[in-house]
């Protein structure tokens, strides 16, 4: 068997499983199942009693930075560098996942129609399920831990780098629930649902970006080698 079939089959898989996950939780939450609402119970009340000023005010800085907006406005940086360094269509990928899942969570949010925990620290507006924050989020760590990771040769550095991409995604989500902005149940299906959309959709990354340097002309593709 190929090594490359067999890796596509596998990232695959583990995305379909994830996504089957998703569509689980978001039909408990569909149906408000007395299980959805206790875990919600539980992870509100766990949170409540870890309110204070300090904690507050550093889940509010999280959250801020961890908004759809900041995160595509990073992603919209992060392309231009790239583009920059002589890559606009790994640049072009890289937003294109980040606005493609971003419209598949907002679609998401419409037809579930959640609406938001009461008595918000942060005012919020919109639905509930799934959290904008954490998956836009989920997608902006994968992204730069994809291009970041080859760069580094150090196994321990590449071991830091993924760490500290998982334990930000952890403070994004908890500040949602913290702020009394989204459930748990809203963070735990970004986090499902950014996964297995990221695992289905990176294995033909490859096959995209050859397409795209087919339809895009050589000279917008070079633009900066032309002006540099």
């Amino acid at each position: 068997m190929n090594p490359l079939n067999s890796k596509v089959k596998t990232f695959v898989a583990s995305g379909l499983f994830l996504l089957l996950l998703f569509a689980g939780l978001a039909w408990g939450v569909a149906d408000h199942a007395p299980w959805v609402r206790g875990f919600d119970r539980a992870v509100s009340g766990f949170f409540a009693s870890a309110e204070s000023p300090l904690n507050t005010g550093i889940f509010k800085l999280v959250g801020t930075l961890g908004s759809p907006a900041t995160v595509i406005g990073l992603t919209a940086v992060l392309c231009l560098f790239l583009w920059i360094k002589r890559d606009l269509i790994t640049a072009l990928w890289a937003f294109g996942i980040q606005l493609f899942g971003s419209a598949i969570a907002e679609i998401i949010k419409q037809l579930v129609a959640r609406a938001r925990p009461l008595h918000q620290l942060v005012p919020d507006t919109g639905y509930s399920f799934p959290s904008g924050h954490t998956f836009c989020t989920v997608l902006f760590v994968f992204t730069l831990l994809m291009l970041g990771l080859p760069l580094l040769h150090d196994q321990e550095t590449k071991l830091v780098a993924v760490l500290a991409g998982m334990i930000w995604i952890g403070l994004v989500a908890a500040s949602r629930v913290y702020l009394r902005d989204h459930f748990a149940t809203d963070v735990v299906a970004s986090v499902l649902l950014a996964t297995g959309y990221w695992l289905i959709i990176t294995p033909f990354a490859a096959a995209v970006q050859d397409a795209l340097r087919r339809w895009i002309p050589e000279r917008i593709q070079t633009l900066w080698t032309h002006k540099n």
